[in-house]
């Protein structure tokens, strides 16, 4: 992972590396998902799974291979018999237990949902609004009936844009907090986010991002590919298609005009690598600023109309961008500006515009850019624009059937072990100075951890859902969120918002401020069983939560003071150290080869195999200081320690076609699951837990385990 302002966790394939904000399928579920993940920049990569019933009722037979050795191959004696046992779906590349996970949790959340459209709850109640938004959306003869109209009051302004002035003031209108965070996204020509600044964690201050384009990446405008140019003629038929739908003249040669705007936006664009780089993102401009060092836009309506003409500071992510759209709005016809928000906005509502319009969409953002075979169902598309729009009142029906409050009390003592054990840890490391360990220390002080659903939920009360109104529910759902934006530029920093409802199975982990958020969602079996077995749970979603914690306080958390400020608190011999040690992991690495012709590269994977092995390490810790000293119970024949460990090596068994682990090694960032599972050997309390001899295939000698937490 690059580092970033928030994390988030719960996919480990190549492809969730990318970021699935990120990704051309973010645009077919635009609005579905708006307000799911307010905070969460990037969804990436760390795996929770083990994939089969929790080992909390002892081993499973079945699932292990007890003819292998555990010192010979431990993966395979874990989980051999479940490898042997399960095949690929058809249409699919692997099978793991997140696909297990969403689908168990997709059919919760779906229960829930339609139950509520079922009941016909009383009038402003939690179950009213979940099940009329639901029912709304699922009204499809109602909104093919409508036609257009919905968005005859919001074209009408684009229409009435004659000047530079009333353009700028009509943008302000469309700037507005996305879930897919700062993105690419033509929904909106910048994007917002509030939250700490960069330096100050006591004051909210506003972030902006680029956005403007419909292709999403910049490099599908100006990579002179064969392949991108197909792209680009692909979108420019796309374009034509959705202005002919909306009964504008001349769509061919408008659709032209926009792809050449947007590549003039696209130009403009800070790279990746740029966008990336939280020492690059932080570039703080005062409200005076925009005029002086981006010119064209009149800033002064375009602040007024969003609502923040009397904020003071910005932090501007991609100066190049907000400079290149500023000169555009003096630079470019009305008309071209005017074509541009008229497609956008009836891409931004597809879904709850007539057949044709949403057929349109995905023929171009599921099946060109994605590469989707089929659209979704439409119950599937309603259950997750329910999800996104009321995303923490379906929130509130999902906890209360399916994550009790003692549920909630075991996993926050797990964590609190697992700071306990990072307490000691931090305290014993032999690479990081003193100097150094005081500042992780203080760090590690001021960390939280949130577990399943916040304590208070936030306020849905004065949004009102009407049965019948799909169009007018999800307007009105934006607007609460952006006046809830604007309200928090005026409150102090609140460090426990919960950034991921608890319905989503994943974790987000927070470097600004200096937090780490579980869902509900994802602390359920096989990951975590609240009434099972502590030895397989610390072995499991323990690892999995103090392998997020250590990059807190790895080469990814250490620009991050306990304020989640930027500051790097390492010293350069810090550094040195560090990377020494961690040489020996990446020649290990290197040395996992699938095939005869591919390997591991140790480089490329080091900074999650590093956390892989810290996580195992801290999550042991915590496991024994949990047992107070005593012996554990023996299940399924297996010791506490024995299934501590064999929970671990299950968390990671995946079955994948060979061109899918070809892809993976060459892309992700993390390892093959078998070879996550293999650090193990690393850690000498497996040895004496499996009785690991010098003969045995994963032996290594205590001098040549790699220690570096």
């Amino acid at each position: 992972m690059q580092r970033k302002d928030v994390r988030t966790i719960g996919d480990s394939s190549a492809l969730a590396n990318r970021c699935f904000w990120r990704s051309p399928l973010a645009r077919i579920f635009v609005p579905l998902l708006r307000f799911a993940l307010p905070v969460a920049i990037f969804v990436c990569a760390l795996s929770f799974a083990t994939a089969a019933p929790p080992v909390a009722q002892g081993a499973n037979e079945d699932d292990m291979d007890r003819s292998i050795k555990p010192g010979d191959d431990f993966y395979q004696y874990a989980n051999g018999g479940w490898l042997k046992r399960v095949t690929i779906p058809a249409g699919q590349t692997s099978l793991d237990t997140r696909a297990v996970l969403r689908e168990k949790t997709s059919q919760q959340v779906r229960d829930l949902v339609q139950e509520a459209a079922g009941a016909r709850a009383p009038k402003g109640s939690i179950t009213q609004k979940v099940g009329d938004y639901y029912a709304s959306f699922m009204d499809a003869d109602g909104i093919e009936a409508k036609k257009l109209t919905p968005l005859a009051d919001e074209i009408a302004l684009i229409s009435a844009i004659a000047n530079k002035a009333s353009l700028s003031a009509y943008l302000g209108t469309t700037l507005n907090s996305e879930v897919d965070g700062p993105t690419a996204n033509a929904d909106h020509i910048f994007g917002l986010w509030v939250n700490q600044g960069f330096e100050d964690a006591n004051h909210n201050v506003v972030h902006l991002w680029q956005g403007g384009l419909g292709m999403l990446d910049r490099d599908n405008y100006i990579d002179p590919s064969p392949k991108s140019a197909d792209l680009r003629a692909q979108y420019q038929t796309h374009i034509a298609a959705v202005l002919k739908l909306a009964g504008i003249a001349d769509s061919e040669s408008r659709a032209a005009h926009i792809l050449s705007f947007e590549t003039r936006i696209a130009r403009a664009f800070a790279p990746d690598a740029d966008a990336a780089d939280p020492f690059k993102q932080n570039n703080p401009w005062k409200r005076s600023d925009f005029s002086v060092k981006a010119p064209g836009m009149d800033w002064g309506e375009y602040f007024k109309s969003a609502g923040l003409d009397q904020q003071a500071d910005f932090a501007v992510w991609q100066p190049s961008a907000v400079i290149g759209v500023s000169a555009l709005v003096e630079s470019e016809s009305t008309d071209v500006w005017k074509d541009y928000l008229r497609l956008h906005l009836i891409e931004h509502y597809a879904s709850l515009l007539p057949k044709a319009v949403a057929d349109e969409h995905f023929s171009f953002y599921g099946a060109t850019l994605s590469g989707m075979p089929q659209a979704p169902d439409r119950s599937e598309v309603a259950i997750a624009a329910t999800n996104g729009a009321l995303g923490m009142v379906v929130g509130q029906l999902y906890t209360q059937r399916y994550f009790s409050p003692e549920a909630k009390a075991k996993a926050q003592a797990m964590a609190a072990d697992l700071i306990a054990a990072y307490r000691t840890r931090i305290s014993n490391l032999t690479w990081m100075s003193l100097q150094t360990k005081e500042k992780a220390l203080a760090k590690l002080a001021a960390f939280e951890i949130f577990i399943g659903y916040p304590d208070t939920w936030v306020d849905y009360s004065m949004l009102d859902v009407v049965r019948g109104d799909a169009y007018g529910n999800l307007r009105r759902a934006e607007a609460r969120l952006r006046l809830r934006n604007l309200a928090k530029l005026k409150e102090p920093v609140d460090p426990i918002e919960w950034p991921i409802n608890p319905q989503i199975p994943s974790a987000v982990i927070m470097f600004s401020p200096n937090a780490e958020f579980f869902s509900a969602a994802i602390l359920q079996p096989p990951y975590f069983d609240s009434k099972g077995d502590s030895a397989s749970n610390y072995g499991s979603a323990g690892a999995g939560m103090a392998h997020e914690i250590g990059h807190s306080f790895d080469e990814l958390g250490n620009i991050y003071d306990p304020q989640g400020r930027l500051g790097d608190w390492w010293t350069a011999e810090d550094k040195a150290s560090y990377h020494a040690a961690a040489e020996k992991l990446a020649a290990q690495m290197n040395s996992y080869c699938p095939f005869a012709d591919v390997c591991v590269h140790g480089k490329q994977v080091l900074s999650e195999s590093i956390a892989d092995q810290t996580g195992l390490l801290v999550a042991h810790d915590a496991y024994v200081l949990s047992t107070k000293g005593k012996p554990d119970v023996v299940l399924g024949g297996l010791s506490g320690e024995q299934r501590f460990f064999l929970a671990f090596a299950q968390r990671w068994r995946k079955i994948q076609t060979e061109a899918a682990l070809r892809q993976q090694i060459k892309s992700d960032t993390h390892p093959p699951g078998k070879y996550r599972s293999d650090s193990v050997r690393n850690i000498d309390a497996w040895y004496k837990a499996y009785e690991i001899a010098p003969s045995d295939k994963l032996y290594l000698k205590p001098e040549d385990r790699v220690r570096i937490w």
